[in-house]
């Protein structure tokens, strides 16, 4: 009777390993191996300037949802720099003309930033996307419509007469090089997918592998966060991505670059 109950017991053990096992095997395959395929998918996609494959491996509207922020909060900085040049008026106009202009220009930054053709370029160009965005961003805030004709011109009167701040200028004292972030001498020259592409980086374009991973974990049940280092010896990310897992399949619906 001892071995009859027995084997039974070790069969349930045996089976209850097994499917244990299974299981372990389906969450690595689904939670690692799947979005690791994903991921290596939008890369050939990026390589292949395949914009069809693009727009099946990342909502669009969600990156620039997860953007805004981001850009917000850089486009204000710029802006507040810029009004700051006005002296006093310029503290007293400054709300109201933000109030105005911000929403143009972050619409504009994310409309031209967020598409198939710009990520290509972007990748193409060698650069970090924290470069195209901070270039987006002058040259968006820039020409603000409706705001001091075509350009932001910033103003100022002192006893030796007038002095004119243009936008490059403060962004050159923001620490902000305007040349490098756009990969042109003209500012506007990233900011329409139609013109030139972003002048390449100079060097072999980077490779990454998994030393530059520097954050992976769960963002909810169908969701993972993964964070990127340009340079594998950073010790932070330098751009985390969101993956989610949307009509059947893996698919990036955040950006969140480093401040």
């Amino acid at each position: 009777m001892s071995r009859s109950r027995t084997r039974p017991s070790v069969m349930s053990l045996l089976k209850m390993r097994s499917l244990g096992t299974l299981g372990f095997l389906g969450v690595l395959a689904f939670y690692v191996a799947w979005p690791l395929y994903a991921g290596y998918d939008l890369k050939t996609s990026l390589e292949g300037r395949n914009v069809e494959q693009l727009n099946a491996r990342v909502d669009f509207e969600s990156v620039r949802v997860s953007l805004k922020p981001a850009v917000t909060a850089k486009v204000d900085k710029v802006l507040t720099q810029a009004f700051k040049r006005l002296g006093t008026a310029g503290g007293v106009l400054a709300d109201k003309l933000k109030a105005q202009v911000m929403p143009h220009v972050v619409d504009g930054v994310l409309a031209t930033l967020v598409t198939p053709e710009m990520l290509i370029r972007i990748h193409a160009s060698g650069r970090t996307f924290k470069d195209a965005l901070d270039g987006l961003v002058l040259e968006r805030a820039s020409q603000p419509p409706g705001v001091m004709g075509n350009g932001l011109t910033i103003v100022s009167r002192d006893n030796s007469g007038e002095s004119r701040k243009s936008l490059e200028e403060i962004a050159r004292a923001l620490g902000i090089d305007p040349d490098k972030a756009l990969g042109t001498e003209d500012a506007g020259a990233a900011a329409d997918a139609d013109r030139a592409p972003l002048a390449a980086k100079g060097g072999p374009r980077p490779k990454y592998g998994l030393n530059n991973v520097k954050h992976f974990a769960l963002n909810g049940p169908l969701g993972l966060s993964v964070g990127v280092a340009r340079d594998a010896a950073a010790r932070q990310p330098d751009l985390t991505a969101d993956f989610t897992f949307v009509d059947g399949s893996w698919k990036l619906t955040g950006l969140v670059p480093r401040d």
